[in-house]
């Protein structure tokens, strides 16, 4: 677990792999793989969250 917080440029794996999940997401829908519907777009909605946290948290960790 400790791999997954290290820093990568300022980030954690934590964060970067969120954030390939938000593109990979976005990727699907305009291929159109996936619908563009509430379900797609609140799974956007908490990846968004998720990588918010995330970042702030690295933050949090790096000023100690």
């Amino acid at each position: 677990m400790k791999y997954l917080t290290k820093r990568f440029a300022g980030q954690s794996f934590i964060s970067w792999g969120l954030q390939l999940l938000l593109i990979y997401l976005a990727w699907l829908v305009t291929d159109h793989k996936i619908q563009n519907n509430l379900w797609t777009i609140g799974t956007a909605a908490i990846l968004v969250l998720l990588i918010y946290m995330s970042l702030a948290h690295d933050n949090h960790s790096r000023t100690k």
